[in-house]
């Protein structure tokens, strides 16, 4: 038996992965149903990888003075423990699920190359145990992401894995310090008496359909300008220096893009972008693209790239950290030096100045997915309409930096026979997961608002007549032969990116099973 208190809730059965009857059988539920909140909502995909929901029971025990708390009061210090508590679970889920190296100490604890979400924890149901005073049992939801077969790699009992981890003192949670009590945390190494498991239910989630990042709005006044950002490197070898380099030599090699100096060693930090244009469906649109990089702390100082950085999120349509990263939220972020280390983490994001237009950041660094996105989600000139992440689980290698940054505008940009040919997500994480780090998982946040039809497409041309694809506007336009003959239909990646009485459908060569892509048809094969 449980007493209740005013914090119960309970989210929508989909989004927990748990049916509500088998938290009724636990005790941990009430009648109250609410929205799903703001933000939760599936707007993840990876052509590599998907989300998962995670779903388990835990507690908290109150002790000393918090005994005698009533009302608000005790309700403020549970909702304080439940989140010391979900941020040490965090921490021990990440120890046990992200990839790891053979160098690693706890290399041989679980290594199921995923990572946790960290600001997805939720805290659904909390109820005190009659039979244990001050004890309070409560059901929590999280995410992560991994890799497709990650349910045939984890030892599940049905649905379920155990999770175990150390016993923790109220004392622990509030300072942290399991943080370096418990690095590379292995429980092989531990009396089990000092142990507890926690029963972890895991269930995939649907992935977020494939969708156009906002090419009107990139587009919109004439320019798409870019600020790439080298973070600072600790080993000797300075991949960062080489990155740069090598970023802009490929800037000019694969973009043809117009440098504004002759050689690297003459590029500073005011010495301007990378130019050149684009063919947008007939219309002039100028591309630019900003490189900074530690080597340039001689003009400006490490705090002033730094101050670099912030101006790029305050202005620019495309924003790339090159860069070291982690899982804390509260010191990996964008770092321009390491010795002395000047950085901004992640955790201020929600108060960084951006840009209220649409923007694409990429956090091109190691395990980038467990707080970025959501840290920069939390800025409230921020919304899945005006922004998308993308983001990495587990490893990404600096020597694989420069080809993953360079390839993400040349596919975002992509030109055939002269003209600008919009690609999907799908596409652009293709030639992202395509190198040479052998775990890395890159993903797209914020999708549920993104165009399910291509920049170009022009709904009065749908069903008439062509001869081939050259008599359909838009560059990405088919003619597709049909019962009635040819007629045109436009690119799309789901229904919705079709007008009344038109599916988004597969296309292939006659013949073949090879799919082109997807277009606009008219359901039924008739046009009416």
């Amino acid at each position: 038996m449980r007493k209740r208190i005013g914090l119960t809730w309970c989210l929508a059965v989909w989004l927990l992965g748990v049916g509500c009857t088998e938290a009724e059988e636990t005790g941990l539920l009430e009648e109250t149903v609410v929205a799903v909140p703001m933000g939760k909502a599936d707007d993840y995909r990876s052509t590599m990888g998907r989300e998962y929901a995670l779903v388990a029971i835990d507690e908290v025990t109150l002790s000393g003075s918090d005994l005698a708390l009533e009302g608000a009061a005790l309700e403020a210090r549970l909702e304080e423990l439940v989140g010391l508590r979900n941020k040490a679970v965090s921490f021990f889920l990440y120890a046990y699920l992200s990839a790891k190296l053979e160098s690693d100490k706890n290399a041989t604890y679980g290594d199921f190359q995923t990572n946790i979400r960290q600001f997805t924890f939720d805290n659904l149901v909390i109820g005190e145990e009659e039979d244990r005073p001050g004890t309070y049992s409560y059901l929590f939801a999280a995410e992560a992401a991994g890799p497709n077969d990650l349910m045939g790699r984890l030892p599940l009992d049905g649905k379920s894995f155990e999770l175990t981890m150390p016993r923790l003192s109220n004392g622990e949670l509030a300072t942290g310090s399991y943080t370096r009590t418990y690095s590379s945390f292995d429980p092989s190494r531990f009396d089990a008496a000092d142990l507890t498991t926690l029963e972890m239910e895991i269930s995939a989630k649907p992935a977020e359909a494939d969708a156009y990042p906002d090419y009107v709005a990139l587009f919109a006044d004439g320019v798409v300008d870019v600020a790439i950002h080298v973070g600072g490197d600790y080993n000797a070898q300075r991949y960062d220096l080489l990155t740069a380099e090598e970023i802009f030599v490929r800037l000019q090699r694969d973009l043809r893009l117009k440098a504004p100096v002759a050689t690297f060693a003459e590029l500073r930090a005011d010495s301007g972008p990378f130019t050149g244009q684009l063919n947008a469906n007939g219309r002039s649109v100028r591309f630019e693209v900003f490189l900074y990089h530690p080597g340039m702390h001689a003009d400006v100082g490490y705090e002033g790239l730094l101050e670099l950085f912030k101006q790029s999120a305050a202005s620019k349509d495309i924003v790339i950290y090159d860069g070291h990263a982690g899982y804390d939220a509260s010191y990996s972020g964008v770092v321009t030096s390491y010795n002395p280390r000047v950085g901004l983490p992640a955790e201020a994001f929600a108060e960084l100045e951006v840009a209220e237009k649409y923007q694409v950041f990429f956090f091109n660094g190691c395990k980038t997915y467990t707080t970025y996105a959501d840290a920069l989600y939390r800025n409230p000139r921020k919304t899945v309409a005006n922004l998308d992440v993308l983001t990495s689980v587990n490893f990404a290698w600096m020597s694989d930096m420069s080809r993953v940054s360079v390839d993400f505008l040349r596919s975002l940009f992509s030109q055939q026979a002269g003209q600008h040919y919009p690609r999907t997500y799908d596409y652009v994480l293709s030639f992202l997961n395509a190198g040479v780090s052998w775990n890395v998982i890159y993903g797209v946040h914020g999708l549920s608002d993104n165009p399910h039809a291509s920049p170009y497409a022009e709904a009065a041309s749908l069903c008439t007549h062509c001869r081939d694809n050259s008599g359909c506007p838009g560059v990405d336009s088919m003619c597709i032969a049909g019962a009635q003959g040819n007629t045109c239909a436009y690119a799309c990646t789901a229904d919705d990116g079709c007008p009344e009485g038109y599916a988004c459908m597969p296309v292939s060569v006659v013949g073949t099973t090879t799919i082109l892509g997807h277009q606009c048809l008219p359901r039924g094969g008739v046009c009416r």
